[in-house]
Parts: structure tokens; C-alpha cells; sequence
């Protein structure tokens, strides 16, 4: 454990409590707790203001920042495994303090190389779809503290990523010392590196569905309404926007099968399952022709 998992841990621990009584005794709990953890289409009916509410629309500042650290991450294990650079100081005494000064690595370098460049790829495309696809409503609000927790996410992702690293721990091994070779990846390394691209396109395609809701012909945003969106895997799931951001990081976890990146993993996993089920339910709620045949999380069977 380090603290970079720490931080992940604590965040799974309590969004699997706070999600668990929202979603069995929410009648019975104060406002407060209803009002912090809700937000955008499922928000909170009435806000008291007893927490800052900010635009939805700064979801793009996420992506914004993460664009730079993840252009920096990626610059960075290009040039210390390709180039072999050293590493910068600040970040090696960034990774002493943050991760422990006897981290060792069991993750060889091309793997690191491979999840970097997915990563990267993963934020400059959602940062395109803030900017010039997604349509945020003008009413639709964020939690301040989900603000916070979206910026904290994406640069402990970049943490976690280099805190088991070769060249980036202090101790010598054999899988720290070996050239990186692309040449190496193996056929599951392959097949998870393809399962990535496939729900990376797919959540590309799902993106420009529920924009289009609000959109004419000719891509001029015509209303601000929620619809029910059709086509591609809006067939099958209601949140398939979501599902494959699963997917993705899973395929990450797979690649590099680090200790660190399980804690993020798990993260991923439950606050994107408590939305996808946040949304299941309102969207059954609020469209009576909402197809029975639609999922919450697998295709066919919930």
C-alpha cells in the first residue's frame, strides 16, 4: 500500500457506503447526504445551497488539465525509455514521498509504455468531445466535491501509473533494467489493447448520440432536454457511454497488473456502476416507453 492507493481505497470505501444508502434508505436520510452525492439529470430535486454547485459544464476542465498531465506522463516515458533520460528529480522525489522510497516494479516497460499511450489517447478525445461535441444544459449542476474528486482522479491516475514503473522506482531488478521492446507484448497484452479500441470507439459513437439529441440536422443545439437516446449500444444499455469507460480501465488493468492500478481500477468501477444505475432508474421513471429489453449493466441479463 502507498498512499496513491490509499487515496483510491478511500474513495471506492465511500462511494460503496454513500452509494448503498442512497440507494436503499434515500427516503430516510437527511437532504444533505442526497443533495451531495446527486447530480446533472438524476441531481437532487431542490437545492438548499448548503454546498457549492457549480456548471456541469465544467466537466471539460477536467480533461483540460488532464490533457497537460497526460501529454507530460507520456512525454516522460517516451524519453526516459526510448531516450533514456534520466528522470526528473521532482518527480522521483514526488514518487518517494507519495508511493514509499522501497517500491519495486514487477511491470516491464513496454507494458507502462502501452497503458500511457491508451490513457493519453483516451483524454485527448474526451477533451475534443467536451469542447465541441458534448451539449451541457444550462440548469445541469456539479456537486463541488465531484469537482474536486474529477481533478484528483485523473492526476492520481497518472501517479498510479508511474509509481511501479521501471526507471521510476529506486530498486534494481531485471524487469527495471531491460530495454523496453514492443516486440515483447503478448497476445493477451493484444487482445485487451484491441478491446480498448473497440469500446474506445463505441463511447465516441454513444457521445455523439446523446449530443445529437440536442442538436439539429445541420449541429446546432436546438434544446436542452433530456431524451432517450437510440442506436448503437443504446440498444442494449442504457449507459454504454459508461460501460465502456469500464471496459477501458479494465483493459488498463489487465496490461500493466499492478497493485496500484487495482485500487484505481476498483474506483473506476463502482462510482461509474452507481451512475450507470442512477441513470437506469431515471431514465425508467421518466420515459414510459423505455424498452424492457434495456440494461443497466449486461447486455440481456441486468
Amino acid at each position: 500500500m502507498n498512499l496513491i492507493s490509499i487515496l483510491f481505497c478511500l474513495l471506492t470505501l465511500i462511494m460503496i457506503v454513500w452509494a448503498s444508502l442512497i440507494n436503499f434508505f434515500e427516503p430516510k436520510l437527511p437532504y444533505i447526504l442526497s443533495e451531495t452525492f446527486r447530480f446533472g439529470k438524476f441531481g437532487a430535486k431542490s437545492q438548499s445551497k448548503l454546498f457549492v454547485q457549480v456548471p456541469k459544464s465544467w466537466f471539460k476542465h477536467f480533461y483540460i488539465c488532464a490533457f497537460i498531465e497526460f501529454t507530460y506522463l507520456l512525454w516522460l516515458v517516451t524519453t526516459v525509455y526510448l531516450f533514456h533520460m534520466k528522470v526528473p528529480s521532482h518527480i522521483t522525489y514526488l514518487l518517494d514521498f507519495l508511493c514509499g522510497t522501497e517500491r519495486i516494479t514487477f511491470v516491464p516497460k513496454h507494458k507502462v509504455f502501452i497503458a500511457s499511450c491508451l490513457m493519453t489517447i483516451q483524454v485527448y478525445r474526451r477533451l475534443y468531445e467536451s469542447l465541441k461535441i458534448s451539449v451541457f444544459g444550462n440548469s445541469s449542476k456539479l456537486n463541488l466535491t465531484h469537482y474536486v474528486t474529477g481533478h484528483i482522479h485523473y492526476l492520481g491516475v497518472v501517479l498510479a501509473i508511474l509509481c511501479e514503473a521501471p526507471s521510476f522506482v529506486n530498486s534494481s531488478s531485471t524487469i527495471a533494467e531491460a530495454p523496453m521492446n514492443l516486440l515483447s507484448t503478448t497476445l493477451s497484452d493484444k487482445i485487451a489493447v484491441l478491446i480498448f479500441f473497440l469500446a474506445w470507439k463505441h463511447q465516441f459513437i454513444c457521445t455523439k448520440i446523446l449530443a445529437n439529441l440536442r442538436k439539429d440536422k445541420n449541429g446546432n443545439i436546438i434544446n436542452n432536454e433530456y431524451k432517450l437516446p437510440k442506436g448503437d449500444w443504446f440498444d442494449y444499455l442504457t449507459s454504454p457511454h459508461q460501460t465502456t469507460e469500464i471496459v477501458m480501465y479494465c483493459c488498463i488493468a489487465w496490461i500493466l497488473w499492478s497493485n496500484t492500478w487495482f485500487f484505481v481500477g476498483a474506483w473506476v468501477f463502482t462510482n461509474q456502476i452507481e451512475t450507470i444505475l442512477l441513470s437506469h432508474w431515471w431514465y425508467q421513471e421518466k420515459f414510459e416507453d423505455f424498452p424492457k429489453t434495456r440494461k443497466a449493466l449486461i447486455p440481456f441479463l441486468y
